[in-house]
């Protein structure tokens, strides 16, 4: 008896733990969830507090000389997406077009929400992913971010679960 109870437990133990993976972060103003679907990763940014002239971010990757980026943007009141790489502590390169599709892209209120998709690819182990919340738009360009990033270990390709349409 005493062996089937324990055999029990460890399986509801282990089902548990495949059901509670961890798909959202937040720090502040900034949050995301995300879900893994068929080999494509797909991400949704909320960023509070999101003023003209400014941008918030999602890099991939370890350090933050070295990113994929992900950067969201408000210019004259009108929201954006653009995609590129940092190769130091600078601006990142743009890509000459998105790197990801996007999805959907509102801003109202202050508030920016993003979601798009890419294919899982590197991203299918577990990765850092940093987030930032506040940077300016100076002359046209990104310039630097107010904050430090919010950083997370995020094993993406364990959140399965459809969350997105």
């Amino acid at each position: 008896m005493f062996g089937f109870l324990l055999g029990t437990l460890c399986v509801s133990l282990a089902i548990l733990g495949a059901q509670s993976a961890k798909c959202t972060a937040k720090s502040g103003d900034i949050s995301a969830r995300w879900q893994v679907v068929d080999g494509e990763l797909t991400v949704e940014v909320t960023t509070k507090n999101v003023g003209n002239n400014e941008w918030s971010a999602v890099g991939f990757g370890p350090d933050m000389s070295d990113l994929i980026v992900v950067i969201f943007q408000v210019v004259d009141f009108k929201p954006s997406l653009v995609t590129g790489t940092t190769q130091g502590y600078g601006a990142p390169a743009l890509d000459a077009s998105p790197s990801v599709t996007l999805q959907s892209l509102d801003y109202n209120s202050n508030t920016l929400v993003a979601r798009f998709a890419r294919p899982v690819g590197s991203l299918s182990t577990c990765t850092t992913w940093n987030f930032v919340t506040e940077g300016s738009i100076e002359d046209g360009s990104i310039g630097y971010h107010n904050a430090a990033p919010h950083t997370v270990e995020i094993c993406a390709n364990k959140c399965t679960r459809k969350i997105f349409n």
